[in-house]
């Protein structure tokens, strides 16, 4: 082989050797990229866990009353993790110990009142039960919400005040409660419920769009941040699902067909099918995804027309 065959041989297999290695490779090259100081993590039959109680592992729930929180937490128990919860549906919590689930329901968060769940340290309050109680935690599914109408000339400064706090600090809350302990234990998944109008507006939501939007926006500078410590940060976003109350909230069946019509799919979503995707980021076997935003719609995200309001005919 020529000196010159030889030459482009070695730099053959030095590329193959820098692609199979990826960023630890960078860093062992010594080209200064602190951001490969994660462990690799291939999740197997046994999963790692930062909790030390029965070696399962335990994800953190803030609402389990309505929406998808439900559904997410009856497939985790069916997959044998445990569950540190909040406001949990009736029946609920005896239906996710018949799975075999260990469940720690924490008192003192609320949907609506004075411990409204998007209060400063509700978040904390799951951390700290976890950590109580269960050695531990390593997953937490977060859902903080204030709805709001208004465009852009019919919404006030004290609505938009309201809309922020809820929709945008609560989350930052939750993330600066959620991510020091799993950064520390080197490992760890947060998946944040924004909206589906983060990514695709109302005509009539300015403020709740505006500013699901920018949740978004933080928690992928979150990921961005929890990287290199092994842990994944997502956000999803759900619009027209099947939930319970949809009909009373729409005004009736005949409002619910009437909205129906702009969804691509042409139908409404059940709760269990965003929660099927839910827990794929929640469980720990994918950990390889982060800063990511899913919208659960139907479609709605890739039509080119928008919905001017939820009550529309």
């Amino acid at each position: 082989m020529s000196s010159d065959a030889k030459e482009q041989h070695a730099k053959g297999v030095d590329r193959r050797q820098f692609l199979m290695a990826g960023a630890a490779g960078i860093a062992a090259a010594g080209m200064g990229l602190n951001t490969a100081s994660a462990k690799t993590i291939i999740p197997g039959e046994v999963l790692e866990t930062n909790a030390t109680k029965g070696g399962k592992r335990v994800v953190l729930i803030n609402d389990a009353l309505l929406q998808v929180g439900p559904p997410i937490a009856i497939e985790l128990a069916q997959k044998g993790h445990n569950l540190v919860i909040a406001q949990p549906a009736k029946g609920l919590v005896d239906k996710l110990k018949s799975h075999g689930a260990e469940v720690v329901v924490v008192e003192g968060i609320e949907q609506e009142g004075p411990n409204d769940e998007t209060k400063p340290g509700s978040t904390q309050k799951l951390v700290d039960a976890a950590m109580k109680h269960l050695g531990g935690f390593d997953a937490a599914y977060i859902r903080t919400a204030i709805h709001h109408t208004g465009d852009i000339l019919s919404t006030t400064r004290e609505d938009m005040q309201k809309i922020y706090e809820s929709n945008f600090l609560a989350v930052m809350d939750s993330l600066q409660s959620l991510l020091p302990p799993l950064m520390e234990a080197g490992s760890g998944q947060i998946l944040i419920l924004t909206s589906a109008t983060a990514g695709k507006p109302f005509y009539d939501m300015m403020g709740y769009s505006a500013m699901r939007a920018a949740a978004n926006m933080a928690i992928r500078c979150a990921a961005m941040t929890a990287a290199p410590k092994g842990v994944c940060v997502n956000a999803f976003g759900t619009n027209f699902i099947n939930y319970p109350d949809a009909v009373k909230t729409l005004g009736g069946p005949d409002k619910m067909a009437a909205v129906a019509k702009h969804i691509p799919l042409g139908r409404y979503g059940e709760p269990e099918e965003p929660a099927h995707t839910a827990v794929t980021f929640l469980d720990g076997r994918n950990m390889y995804s982060t800063g990511m935003f899913i919208p659960f719609a139907g479609g709605y995200n890739i039509k080119s027309d928008t919905v001017a309001s939820l009550t529309e005919g």
